[in-house]
């Protein structure tokens, strides 16, 4: 699902990825209160590419109502500003992947299957900025193992290494949904809603 207010943008993402064969957009709504009343309708999608500056709602919060009611979406941020305090906000409200509108269209089109694949496409820009916060915080970890079981463990491993969901399943020779469901469970049992909040509470808690 695309979330755009600006309609000429919208009509352009939805005509562009329908392009390609894999990706399927469901819907294209201006406002993310049509958003939600769209997933209401049809169910979550694998995906919302998600504007920040919306009217009414903005995309931020958006997006925190989508991951606490369908934690199993996906949400990659697309937008024109590059602040700190913008792109911090969207991944603590538990955007996936967060770049920028002037992504080429191919470059587009591969970060969304990047993300569908289990990755967390991020601008080169956007991950300076989040790699400077890490370090800010390094020094407050917190020790534990959050209850992980020894499979959760290894996925946990399989995450850091940067595998995607289908080859950590080759890797443990079990189903890319049983990936999924141990993931939802991991990011559950460390209170995070997104791949970059999970790298940050490894990294924070020595889990590996």
């Amino acid at each position: 699902m695309i979330c755009e207010d600006v309609k000429d943008v919208r009509e352009g993402f939805r005509y562009l990825l329908n392009m390609d064969d894999e990706i399927k957009v469901v819907a294209a709504y201006a406002s993310a209160e049509e958003l939600l009343q769209g997933i209401a309708r049809l169910g979550a999608p694998d995906i919302v590419l998600m504007d920040i500056e919306l009217p009414g709602m903005s995309g931020i919060e958006a997006t925190s109502r989508v991951k606490e009611l369908y934690p199993e979406a996906s949400i990659l941020i697309l937008t024109i500003f590059e602040e700190e305090e913008k792109i911090l906000h969207a991944v603590q409200a538990g955007a996936t992947g967060y770049i920028l509108k002037n992504t080429k269209p191919g470059e587009l089109i591969a970060q969304i299957k990047t993300l569908y694949q289990g990755g967390s496409p991020i601008s080169p820009n956007v991950a300076r900025v989040l790699l400077q916060e890490f370090q800010r915080d390094y020094g407050a970890r917190s020790h534990g193992d959050f209850n992980l079981t020894a499979r959760e463990k290894q996925i946990v491993c399989g995450i850091v290494d940067g595998l995607t969901y289908r080859q950590i399943a080759e890797q443990y020779n079990i189903s890319g949904a049983t990936v999924k469901k141990h993931i939802l469970h991991i990011y559950r049992k460390l209170n995070v809603r997104s791949k970059v909040e999970f790298m940050k509470k490894v990294m924070d808690s020595e889990l590996i």
